[in-house]
């Protein structure tokens, strides 16, 4: 293990002598902070400690929702507050994000369709605002492997960039092992996320070096585009207890950003009683870390779930939805010294899940 991620650390160092590589603060995660699942990194490659789709997951891995049979509504937002204003051109106080997904299964495929705002115009997270839009397709092959890809087009401007816009596409592969020892539902993931165009903020730019350096007196506005073009994320992950109250799980994922950075997150996940979830997540990032830009505040979050049932004649019952579930979530990450961040969303998935084998009659007994 040490000898793999020496090697990963010398090609990023290496990688890192070749090209310039400094963007934004928060730019490789500008898309995972609008809802509280991932910003607490309870969707990783692999889905997460206790396996878990929405959405949102194809951000991570685009073949994660290959297996969801219900269709799903998403919608989340989160609010950042910005401390230190003393900067021109980053005196907001209040910044935020929001996010509206939709997930439909069919005979074929399942379909994704996901919508995200993002507004943060702050020194310590100069990302500026975007408007994003990513599609995604997500095809079982075998009762243990999923394949899936996604395309992203987004807009950016505002104070702290110039306007500029990105098309990319992303493929995604996983894999169910099944249990190996004390691990539950052994799990890998693989991405190759933002192959295309990428954002670039332009001559305002502010990069992670420029922030470190920063001197009101000097242009520094340095910054290169974002998110790393070409990035792999990997990831695995498991359940190493589960009883009939509660499950725990965990995951880590490994990312190289452009080639010139490494990332390591680790989630750590604990389900009670089927409704109750707690998720929590930690984020290495070199880069950011080597500049005194990250911080090393671990982020934490909450679910709850609970069932509800249409009254019969109504339009839910008419459509096979007499019964559905719907998940609430709160989540709280410190993502930078002067910029914290809250998010709440909601969760519906339309009917209940079919966990019943079909039942084959080869004759009926007479």
């Amino acid at each position: 293990m040490k000898k793999i991620v020496g090697a990963v650390l010398a090609s990023v160092l290496c990688g890192s002598a070749l090209f310039a590589y400094n963007p934004p603060a928060g730019a490789q995660n500008v898309l995972r902070l609008t809802e509280p699942q991932l910003l607490t990194g309870a969707n990783s490659a692999a889905g997460g400690g206790i396996f878990g789709a929405t959405p949102a997951s194809i951000i991570n891995n685009p073949a994660l929702t290959a297996w969801e049979q219900r269709s799903t509504l998403d919608l989340a937002g989160t609010l950042f507050v910005n401390s230190n204003t003393d900067y021109p051109n980053f005196d907001n106080t209040l910044g935020g994000s929001f996010q509206g997904g939709l997930l439909i299964p069919s005979r074929w495929c399942v379909s994704t369709l996901l919508v995200q705002g993002i507004w943060t115009d702050f020194f310590a997270m100069p990302v500026g605002n975007s408007f994003n839009f990513t599609g995604g397709l997500s095809k079982d092959i075998t009762d243990q492997v999923s394949v899936g890809m996604t395309a992203n087009f987004g807009l950016l401007y505002g104070d702290a960039v110039n306007s500029d816009w990105t098309l990319s596409a992303a493929f995604g592969a996983y894999y169910n092992y099944g249990d190996l020892f004390f691990m539950k539902n052994l799990r890998f993931g693989v991405s190759m996320n933002n192959i295309g165009k990428m954002y670039s903020g332009g001559s305002k730019t502010l990069g992670i070096e420029s922030v470190k350096n920063f001197k009101d007196d000097e242009d520094v506005s340095d910054g290169t585009s974002w998110p790393g073009i070409a990035t792999i994320r990997t990831g695995i992950a498991a359940s190493f207890l589960k009883t009939d109250v509660m499950e725990l799980g965990s995951s880590l994922d490994f990312s190289v950003p452009a080639f010139q950075n490494f990332v390591m997150d680790l989630g750590l996940q604990i389900q009670l009683w089927d409704f109750l979830k707690i998720s929590s997540a930690w984020e290495f990032d070199v880069r950011e870390f080597a500049n005194d830009a990250k911080n090393i505040i671990p982020s934490i979050g909450v679910s709850f779930k609970f069932i509800f049932s249409s009254k019969e004649g109504s339009y839910m019952a008419n459509k096979g939805w007499a019964q559905s579930d719907m998940t609430v979530s709160g989540a709280y990450r410190n993502l930078y010294k002067d910029v914290n961040a809250v998010s709440a969303g909601a969760l519906l998935n339309l009917g209940m899940a079919d966990t019943k084998a079909p039942e084959v009659i080869m004759w009926d007994g007479e």
